[in-house]
């Protein structure tokens, strides 16, 4: 209802000025709610072991593209040296977009929230033909994490070094969520100071031995269910 009533707004012609850049942050806002309650939504499939792959064959660099642009604003914001660097112009793989959008949408927002102002991100995606694999990493200068909790940071409500209050959940959804894709994810340690968050995610449609009979009866063979 938020969205529509702003849809609408943006529709008006006589628009003033000033009430513009309020609307988009309003916009942003609203989308950003969303999405967290679309991964209430999935960390409850999650715990009752309902959490499934819709895959699409997709343009993954344009995809991550759209993802890195939500986040310009934060990075003006707090002055950050904010960059997408893509191993290709373009690359066509199937993903499950909306699972894909919350992996990188977290880690993306961690990376933001535990990095200074003039610190920098980099979201980063490499087409790795000889392994087969699509590696996204997103790497920052933050405040990193201790030696002694990194062996524990994908469980489930652990407190981590973030913050007083940071229990964990987004790190262990984004887990299960790769895991679902068939993928890997692992930290590292940034050189820089900071951290370093890689996927891994098959290119190759064999690793989820899709079943044809679970395709939805409107959708073409290029939108499989696993």
């Amino acid at each position: 209802l938020i969205q529509g009533a702003l849809e609408k707004m943006y529709r008006t012609d006589d628009i003033p000025q000033a009430l513009l850049h309020p609307l988009k942050v309003m916009d942003k806002s609203t989308q950003r709610m969303l999405r967290l309650i679309n991964q209430l939504l999935e960390f409850r499939k999650m715990q009752n072991n309902k959490l499934a792959l819709s895959l699409q064959e997709t343009d993954v660099v344009a995809f991550l593209y759209e993802i890195y642009l939500s986040f310009s604003d934060v990075a003006e914001q707090k002055n950050m040296d904010f960059r997408f660097q893509p191993s290709a112009a373009s690359y066509k793989m199937f993903i499950d977009k909306g699972n894909l959008d919350k992996v990188v949408y977290n880690l993306l927002s961690n990376a933001f929230k535990y990095t200074p102002s003039n610190g920098k991100v980099i979201l980063s995606a490499i087409v790795d033909e000889d392994r087969k694999c699509l590696e996204i990493s997103v790497a920052d200068t933050g405040i990193g994490i201790a030696k002694e909790k990194r062996g524990e940071l994908f469980k489930r409500f652990m407190q981590s070094n973030f913050s007083s209050n940071s229990t964990g959940i987004g790190l262990h959804l984004t887990h299960e969520l790769v895991n679902v894709h068939k993928g890997t994810i692992n930290y590292d340690e940034n050189q820089e100071g900071g951290s370093i968050f890689t996927v891994s995610l098959p290119i190759d449609t064999s690793a989820y031995a899709v079943s044809y009979t679970h395709l939805r009866a409107h959708e073409t063979p290029e939108h499989l269910v696993c």
